[in-house]
């Protein structure tokens, strides 16, 4: 039987949306797939099943750029955002698997363990807001290498040991909070080289010693939080400026016998 031009139109039109139609339903997964698999440990790792939240989580491939809390650029991760979401247990290293995450916000949850040293091959990341958590350990020197962020929250937490010269290297920083952690020993005179900082804060931590003179060079600061430590200094110009920002300047030395034993220098 012969085909008229007209059936063979047909038949062309059927064909091409059939095509359309599986190209649509058939979605690509996130490229490379280590970044899946990265999503995945951090649902498995933090206790997903009880999140306050979780919708989406662990579909099919293809699916992750609509899974709560993450968001996808040209299909790579671009942003974790889940906080006040019931995550518990330890935030996994897998994480540093994310080549193009941007910002990673974690903050008001459960989280416990220690801070992956292996977020510091996070080279694109803007943010880190770790605050009201339950960390323990050190604050990692690997995270001196994240030259492009600008909000570093990890207050709140139980993190110990002595804040690394290395956050001086974090050039763009506008917000560095450490507050009510049980970091010790002085604070870092690196921390002077941060002159984009509006704010700073240190408060109610175990650092004792003088207070670094190079802090007079953060000038865009407007929000500086020492207190609750064992610090001084004689400085006059520093006092100053440390009067003109931080309105509980009169407390800073509460509770230096302690922190003195502990530190031996009593």
């Amino acid at each position: 039987m012969l085909i008229t031009k007209f059936q063979s139109f047909l038949l062309l039109m059927v064909a091409a949306a059939s095509f359309s139609l599986l190209s649509c339903t058939d979605q690509e997964p996130v490229t490379p797939a280590a970044e899946r698999d990265a999503l995945i440990v951090l649902y498995n790792s933090t206790d997903g099943d009880n999140w306050v939240n979780k919708t989406g989580w662990l579909g099919a491939e293809g699916t992750e750029c609509s899974w709560f809390g993450v968001t996808c650029i040209n299909k790579r991760v671009y942003a974790i955002t889940l906080p006040l979401n019931q995550l518990s247990g330890a935030i996994p290293k897998e994480l540093g698997q994310l080549e193009e995450l941007f910002n990673l916000k974690l903050n008001n949850n459960e989280l416990t363990g220690s801070i992956p040293a292996e977020l510091g091959e996070l080279s694109h990341l803007n943010m880190l807001a770790l605050s009201f958590n339950r960390l323990t350990g050190i604050i990692p020197t690997e995270l001196g290498k994240l030259e492009n962020l600008t909000v570093f929250g990890l207050s709140d937490n139980e993190l110990a040991g002595n804040i690394p010269t290395g956050l001086g290297n974090l050039s763009k920083l506008t917000s560095l909070s450490l507050s009510k952690n049980q970091l010790t020993g002085e604070i870092p005179r690196e921390l002077g080289q941060l002159t984009d900082l509006t704010l700073l804060a240190l408060s109610q931590n175990k650092l004792s010693g003088v207070i670094p003179s190079e802090l007079v060079s953060l000038k865009q600061v407007r929000q500086l939080y020492l207190y609750e430590n064992c610090v001084k200094t004689d400085d006059l110009e520093l006092k100053s400026f440390l009067a003109e920002r931080d309105s509980k300047v009169g407390i800073k030395r509460r509770g230096c016998v302690k922190i003195e034993e502990e530190a031996g220098l009593r």
